[in-house]
């Protein structure tokens, strides 16, 4: 943020003296002079406008649908109240309060008797900046800011709101000016200009917002949930996109244009197998380059863009959609361009273009060209509404898309957020997830990330996990020929392809389901969900404590694995996945074991294939509009959604619906299959319904209704004969939701194969009425105390393992406990952990200077015993509050254009520094650190680049300087080993101004890093 200048001081308005109605806006007064305006634009929706200048010029570019657009009815109903000390706008169910003095603005429902938002003091305007002071609740919670990297609930935390183009944690891959708060208001500023959200006052009682502009121009937007929310915000930016099913399939972008090849030894990191039987890597140099990539082959077939559409096909992963000329410059040639065409459009894959559509080339859909981070936010975005028109102007039926790598408010309307990130990194995946949350609750449902990174890579496992977890997201798709590790789903052995065939072939079967939910986004549910949409009773979903899982729809669970922590036998080991709600079970999708929610499992073992992922009890998971599984539980209901997958169509109306309810009454189970409504071209209206309903054992009597009449189901003895029926029932003991796995789990879920007759699927309901049903009854919903079972003694905390983000705990238990597998259940500030073992455990990823509560139970089966005594602790700060900040730097080098020197000292992970000038034995390279003041220090961390050993720091000296002018000699030469771990050099006692680092070795002659910290002494 730019600092406040001296050519004005910063004042708060002053004493409101007049408020009057006008023709299409209240105008208001101040008693120095200062005018403003307040627009009362639709139900909900207000904005309010402080121009200084007192201009109140439009917006150019216009971020917003215009005003003129709306109805003034709302207004026109609106009436203003007068009394000593307020001026009241009412305005359907709210009241617009204007306090006169302080001059404090605030929303009030009358409804629900209580404010929705409130100023808590006046807004402030400077001469570069406006800001806005909110009074803020003790439980409630905000959202927002675009994709906020590694963080979706701000509550207690500073964001920015200013574009980075980085995809690592601190960084923001794509601002917006727009946030939320769950008491159910929103607030969109009308500027271009960058902003900070301080969520986090030190009382906790205030949240200021700033932008760098000196008019406030506000959207205040009112909603009863979090849909409402993002629908009202809709209304005034524009809908997103609605994407056609097949940009849900599998895509790859690549450049088949510069890309050049050289030979590579076998053994080589980066080298890759071609079908000649050579092993080739990308070369970086003319005179070692011995072949040219091409989108047909007009070098050498193997290295074309139809090659790769092949090789896909041939390891049975067939591609969606294709970018053949991602980040290239060069123009394609039309007749190679249109041959590629025509033989992708024979595979069954649609190709699109980076930076803009070419000429005569088929407008299906662009990779936007990602503008430098220092780009006007509004240039940005009309590069986007530029390069989008030729899209839009040649579909005039069919929906095109785009992908965008950043952006500003209202990016929902002109493309997905597609990412390209780092791979190889565990920390890359924890920050995504959260990412993708913070995006989806910004308006944007359209969010992805590339497989792996676009850069980096080459951990295998990573590689897996990141996959796994992308699967379940909007977009799905690899960026290759960059950097120097193959970024392909069959990049690894045998074993890893076999993994990702079975995921990618998952991905498949769960589109429908998928593009249903692409379809709900128009009208406000994101499709990548946080816990709290799902489970708003629950304080815990609305924090970061569960920022690495979330829900896909209402019915998917994902908890991706995170870290590389490994069981003897090398699967993952997972603590801290929390299932909601006590009521609801909650099965794993691959191995159908149930757990009950309400609690926080720890030391769950997942090998390699394994994601852990689980579906809701009661989720209805469409396969098709006439076809669902159904785990059934309690009272259920789900709407099946098609059309016909391309065509803007469905806006007016062309599409299909079927309701499908699902109900548990003891041992009853019922359920009903609604008649479709809607139609489109290409519907056929006579289809058979199928139903695979989960089951742990054979049913009962099994009956049928259509339309209130019974009709017979023949119940068939083995799945072939029942796969030929025109209809019956077949009790599938070998059944697998998702049969690919059953060469990893080896583990069946029994369910009932349901086929119900061909009927027109307008005209008639079926009911299934099951007897004798059971579906979980086994799992455990309540323990009991057995007050013979003794309770953990001596429950205390390990004080020499206590850290920022980890506690550990240890206890005792009786001899004769043993042998006996008696568990743990530890409880948390309120939130039950079990599944623990032992008589030691460590909590992870605490928030630091936290006060944390215990206490703990022994368990074995469903029973308990009774709790121990509380016991509890705070976390120790977090060591980066001892880091200094505004540490400036300088070298005595060049650096990377993109990768400046001044990286290294920004706080921020995300960024890195890469040195241009080679450094030898006889040029060393130095950096020279300066603080704003003298400092007492404890010690000094360089940061290595990690997605590859570009640059890596092998040797250095560091010189002191008390006065940062005045430098002591060189220390003697500090050598580091060639990995990407943190180096530490310890400054105990160290008293320094300034700091001068003298690089003297790398590994490669370049020198890189993504921080170098200063830690100063802790009182």
């Amino acid at each position: 943020m730019s600092e406040i200048t001296n050519k004005q001081q910063p004042q708060h308005l002053s004493r409101l003296v007049h408020v009057a109605k006008g023709t299409r806006y209240y105008d208001l007064q101040f008693a120095d002079g200062t005018r403003a305006s307040l627009y009362i634009i639709a139900k909900g929706i207000f904005r309010l406008i402080v121009d200084p200048a007192a201009e109140f010029k439009p917006l150019t570019p216009s971020l917003t649908i215009a005003a003129s657009n709306f109805s003034l009815r709302p207004f026109e109903d609106s009436q203003l109240l007068v009394t000593d000390e307020t001026f009241t706008i009412k305005s359907g169910q709210f009241s617009l309060r204007l306090q006169k003095n302080p001059a404090i603005f605030s929303i009030f429902d009358d409804q629900l008797h209580r404010y929705r938002m409130m100023q808590s003091s006046p807004i402030e305007l400077g001469n570069d900046y406006s800001r806005e002071f909110l009074r803020q609740n003790k439980n409630e919670f905000y959202y927002g800011g675009g994709m906020q990297n590694g963080s979706f609930s701000h509550k207690g935390k500073i964001i920015e709101i200013k574009n980075t183009n980085l995809t690592g944690p601190g960084a923001v891959a794509c601002p917006e000016g727009f946030f939320w708060s769950n008491a159910g208001f929103a607030e969109l500023r009308n500027t271009w200009k960058d902003g900070i959200y301080n969520f986090k006052s030190d009382d906790g009682t205030t949240a200021v917002i700033t932008h760098q502009t000196p008019i406030f121009d506000n959207f205040y937007l009112l909603g009863d949930s979090p849909a409402e929310i993002l629908r009202q915000y809709y209304k005034i930016t524009g809908s997103p996109l609605f994407l056609p099913k097949y940009a849900l399939g599998l895509g790859y972008l690549g450049n088949y244009l510069d890309t050049c090849w050289t030979g590579a030894k076998p053994q080589e990191n980066s080298a890759i197998k071609f079908e000649d039987g050579n092993t080739y890597k990308i070369a970086h140099i003319d005179d070692d380059i011995v072949a040219k990539s091409s989108l047909n082959g007009e070098e050498q077939y193997q290295f074309s863009a139809r090659a790769m559409i092949e090789r896909y096909n041939s390891y049975h992963l067939p591609l969606s959609w294709f970018v053949p000329n991602y980040e290239s410059k060069q123009d394609l040639d039309e007749d190679e361009m249109n041959n590629l065409v025509d033989f992708a459009k024979d595979q069954n894959v649609k190709i699109g273009f980076y930076g803009s559509l070419p000429t005569d080339a088929p407008a299906n859909f662009l990779k936007f060209k990602t503008d430098p981070a220092n780009f006007p936010n509004e240039k940005i975005m009309q590069d986007f509404a530029i390069a989008s028109e030729p899209l839009i102007d040649k579909n005039q039926t069919n929906r095109p898309w785009a992908m965008a790598s950043n952006g500003w408010s209202a990016i929902q309307t002109l493309a997905t957020t597609a990412n390209e990130g780092v791979g190889g990194e565990w920390e890359q995946i924890a920050t995504e997830i959260a990412s993708f949350l913070s995006m989806s609750l910004s308006g944007q449902p359209n969010v992805g990330s590339a497989i792996d990174g676009k850069e980096g890579g080459g951990n295998a496992q990573v590689n897996i996990r990141d996959l796994q977890w992308k699967v379940f997201t909007p977009l799905l798709y690899s960026i290759d020929n960059y950097g120097n590790i193959q970024k392909t789903p069959f990049a690894f052995n045998a074993k890893m392809t076999r993994i990702t065939r079975a995921y990618l072939k998952l991905r498949e079967k769960i589109t429908p389901y998928l593009y249903t939910l692409t379809r709900a986004a128009q009208d406000g549910m994101p499709i990548v969900r946080p816990l709290f949409l799902a489970f708003p009773h629950e304080r815990v979903n609305y924090t970061s404590q569960v920022k690495h899982e979330f829900m896909l729809g209402n019915n998917l669970l994902i908890a991706p694995i995170t870290n590389g922590r490994e069981d003897p036998s090398g699967a993952s080991l997972k603590d801290n996945l929390y299932l909601p709600d006590h009521r609801t079970m909650w099965i794993d999708l691959f191995t159908g074991k149930k757990l009950i929610g309400g609690r926080i499992y720890d030391k769950l073992h997942y090998p390699l294939w394994h994601l852990p992922v689980y579906v809701r009890g009661g989720a209805i998971l469409q396969e098709s509009l006439r076809s669902a599984l159904v785990y059934p539980q309690s009272k259920s209901s789900a709407i099946l959604y098609e059309d016909d997958n391309q065509t803007n169509d469905y806006e007016k109306g062309h599409a299909a619906t079927t309701q499908i309810t699902s109900s548990v009454s003891g041992s009853n189970l019922h359920i009903t299959v609604y008649p479709t409504e809607g139609s489109y071209t290409g519907l056929e209206e006579k289809q058979i319904t199928n139903l695979t309903i989960m089951s742990d054992r054979y049913p009962g009597k099994v009956s049928l209704k259509l339309n209130d009449q019974f009709v017979p189901l023949t119940e068939y003895n083995d799945l072939d004969s029942f796969n030929k029926a025109e209809e019956g029932i077949f009790y599938q003991q070998d059944y697998m939701p998702c049969k690919e796995f059953g060469y990893f789990t080896g583990q069946l879920q029994p369910a009932l194969r349901v086929k119900m007759p061909a009927v027109d699927i307008h005209d008639n309901k079926f009911e299934l009425m099951i007897e004798n049903f059971s579906y979980g009854s086994e799992v455990e919903q309540h323990a009991i105390i057995d007050s013979a079972m003794a309770s953990p003694r001596s429950a205390a905390i390990l004080t020499d393992r206590l850290t920022s983000k980890s506690i550990t705990i240890t206890w005792t238990n009786p001899t004769n406990f043993a042998d006996k597998n008696i568990m743990a259940d530890i409880e948390v500030n309120g939130i039950v952990h079990t599944n623990i073992d032992g008589n030691t455990f460590t909590f992870h990823e605490l928030e630091p200077n936290t006060r944390y509560r215990f206490r703990i139970r022994n368990k074995f089966g469903n029973k308990v015993s009774d709790w121990s005594e509380y016991f509890g602790t705070h976390t120790k700060r977090d060591q980066m509050d001892y880091a200094i900040s505004n540490v400036t730097v300088s070298s005595t080098g060049e650096s990377e254009e993109d990768l400046p020197v001044e990286n290294l000292t920004d706080l921020k992970l995300a960024s890195e520094w890469l040195s241009k000038d080679q450094i030898t034995k006889d040029s060393p390279l130095d950096l020279t650190f300066n603080f704003n003041h003298i400092y007492k220090l404890s010690r000094m961390v360089y940061v290595p680049r990690s997605r590859d050993r570009i640059g890596h720091v092998l040797r250095v000296q560091v010189a002191i300087s008390k006065d940062g002018e005045n430098f002591s000699d060189f220390s003697k030469e500090i050598n580091w080993p060639n990995d990407a771990k943190n180096k530490v050099i310890g400054l105990r006692d160290v008293v320094a101004k300034s700091i001068k680092l003298r690089i003297l070795a790398t590994s490669d002659n370049l020198a890189s890093g993504k921080e170098v910290l200063f830690f100063m002494a802790k009182e």
